[in-house]
């Protein structure tokens, strides 16, 4: 079950919900002011790679160099 992340346009707070179907929001409810006056946002995620990094700039691992 997926999640989506949601903002309260009453009281500002950003929460999160499992949903089954993304339509359903106006089943949504802020978990605070219990208003129904909310906005999906646009949520971000991160995936990891088992491939190579090289070439790559930045980063927090060192560049293997001497």
């Amino acid at each position: 079950m997926p999640i989506f992340e949601f903002e309260c346009l009453k009281c500002g707070l950003q929460f999160e919900k499992l949903m089954r179907r993304a339509g359903a929001i106006s089943d949504v409810a802020c978990p605070v002011c219990e208003s129904r006056n909310v906005e999906e946002k646009l949520s971000t995620f991160a995936s990891l790679s088992g491939g190579s990094t090289s070439g790559s700039t930045g980063g927090c691992a060192p560049s293997g160099g001497g």
